[in-house]
């Protein structure tokens, strides 16, 4: 009995602590330790949906003690690993364990969506906690993005033999915590269908695969991501700031609603394949076509477009 639980224990904690390495590894320097910075989280998800919730919150813990070990007790760094790693680990890992038995016997798991929308809650609410504890700065929130931005580049255009910008020019300021959540989202998405395909592989996983083509978001979404944009253009400073940030992050989910609508239609092609690498070479090289995917996610909210374009088709895409 104490064998059969060591096992699960040692995987755990061995997780955390590589996990830790991969988040510590940004430090050395270099393109190939930024990788590994990303997938600080892999080591969590292979821990959480092989062995359970127990096993992932265990990796977490562990990891974060690892982490401020590893920065001479560090608690800031150690808390942000807990709240960009561990904790959105935990928060997937668990959801997506989650099943019920239907009238037919089979087991029902928890919906993508909602382990999607759940991030998101994530996203939002680090936001909102952000613009609170930035409340008594010059300008909030924005004013100490701005101001945090122009000291980073200041160097770069010195080195150049140019003039540092005005922090009220750099217009990247007015959409950075958005665009940081978004990347700290899609990574952790990443990280999950890594592990969960890794598992599968070696038949380790606990539940079946999540289809892009089940997607489903919940309908209070398509007005609450409109009045974020309708805000983001009406709303004066602080507030339009605030809008400007929400509504990327509420895009997201409509990205990979738009998503599930392209392997749709490219499963019910024969050169399935070649169109959906074709689609993603296009969409990482040029960025422009996440636009489109939003505007189709939405549309498929409307008017169900993956129902119209559904044909018989052997194997489904994972998302």
């Amino acid at each position: 009995m104490a064998a059969g639980l060591a096992a699960p224990l040692v995987i755990a904690a061995g997780g955390g602590l590589v996990s830790a390495f991969f988040y510590l590894s940004v430090t050395f320097g270099g393109f190939g330790t930024l990788i590994l910075g990303y997938l600080a989280p892999l080591p969590l998800f292979l821990a959480g949906l092989w062995l359970g919730t127990s096993a992932v919150l265990l990796a977490g813990l562990v990891g974060a003690a690892a982490v401020m070990a590893g920065t001479s007790g560090s608690t800031l760094v150690s808390l942000a690993y807990l709240v960009t790693g561990a904790a959105p680990a935990i928060l997937v890992v668990r959801q997506s364990l989650l099943a019920r038995t239907s009238g037919d016997g089979t087991l029902e798991w928890y919906p993508p969506g909602r382990v999607l929308m759940g991030l998101i809650g994530m996203g939002v609410a680090a936001i909102l906690a952000a613009v609170i504890l930035t409340f008594d700065q010059p300008g909030g929130l924005e004013g100490v993005v701005r101001r945090t931005l122009a000291r980073v580049a200041e160097p770069l255009f010195r080195a150049q033999g140019q003039t540092a910008p005005d922090p009220d020019e750099l217009w990247m300021a007015a959409a950075l915590p958005g665009l940081v959540a978004i990347s700290w989202v899609t990574m952790t998405i990443v990280n999950a269908a890594l592990a969960q395909g890794v598992l599968m592989r070696f038949g380790r996983n606990k539940r079946p695969p999540m289809r892009l083509a089940e997607l489903e978001l919940p309908q209070w979404l398509v007005p609450l991501f409109l009045a974020a944009v309708l805000g983001a253009s009406l709303l004066p400073e602080g507030l339009g700031f605030l809008a400007v940030n929400l509504a990327l992050i509420l895009a997201v989910p409509f990205a990979f609603a738009g998503l599930s609508v392209v392997h749709v239609v490219a499963r019910s092609r024969s050169a399935r394949t070649p169109i959906l690498v074709g689609f993603y070479l296009v969409l990482f090289l040029f960025g422009w076509p996440i636009l489109l995917l939003v505007g189709l996610g939405m549309i498929e909210q409307w008017i169900g477009l993956r129902r119209r374009f559904t044909r018989a088709a052997p194997g489904q895409e994972d998302e």
